[in-house]
């Protein structure tokens, strides 16, 4: 099994943004607990809340393809709430799931060496 991870990081929300922000990120969480393929989906905020990453796991790339299948009508606006996105995707992605991700400019990295 070959999982990929993401790190997405919204680099500023607003304080008049942030309960609508929340609202959405919840009813992500709740789409991606009916995805068996995703393994982890965490969110964090830094300590004033004008910051937050989420950390996404998924069993491979078709996984990843289902959870963009499920999200994609309600992560344009996050985006824009969340003052864009900055994604980075760890992991070898299937040729599918890297066009898929295309225009989210992410950095890739591919797996070197690890545990």
């Amino acid at each position: 099994m070959r999982t990929i991870e993401v790190l997405g990081v919204f680099p500023h929300i607003a304080p008049d943004d942030l309960a609508e922000f929340k609202q959405r990120a919840a009813e992500l969480l709740e789409i991606s607990t009916t995805e068996p393929g995703t393994l982890r989906y965490d969110w964090f905020f830094t300590d004033d809340h004008t910051q937050c990453a989420v950390h996404e796991v998924y069993a491979d790339s078709e996984a990843m393809l289902v959870h963009l299948e499920h999200m994609g009508h309600l992560v344009s606006r996050l985006v824009e709430l969340g003052g864009g996105i900055e994604p980075t995707i760890f992991g070898t992605m299937s040729p599918e799931l890297a066009a898929a991700v295309a225009s989210f400019h992410a950095t890739l990295y591919t797996r070197f060496q690890g545990k």
